[in-house]
């Protein structure tokens, strides 16, 4: 569960680091507001629906390669926050939840 704040927390930085780290890009600033957002809704709907752990995988490794897909690559401190970012929320995403995976079990009753 841990994993899951801790994702939401990179996803409120993902949306204030254009204007704490001051890139301009209006690319990268839209990418990180989007995604951003993104993260913090799908590890909020994750905490409640557990099966949804592993959906913010998709955008962490947009979150690695957008830099180059929109263009933004050559502005570094803009590329290594999304690059840092994605790596740390894809790996916060697989973090297994033994809650999901622990099978329910009745204590046992005396005979």
């Amino acid at each position: 569960m841990w994993a899951r704040w801790l994702n939401v927390i990179l996803g409120f930085w993902l949306i204030s680091s254009p204007f704490v780290l001051g890139y301009r890009i209006q690319e990268a600033q839209l990418n990180d507001l989007c995604v951003g957002l993104g993260v913090i809704l799908l590890e909020l709907a994750a905490i409640a629906i557990p099966k949804l752990r592993y959906a913010n995988t998709v955008l962490a490794l947009w979150l690695i390669v957008s830099p180059f897909v929109l263009g933004f690559g050559g502005y570094r401190t803009a590329t290594l926050n999304d690059v840092i970012v994605g790596l740390l929320v894809g790996a916060l995403s697989l973090v297994w939840d033994h809650r999901v995976w622990t099978p329910h079990r009745r204590p046992l009753t005396e005979a």
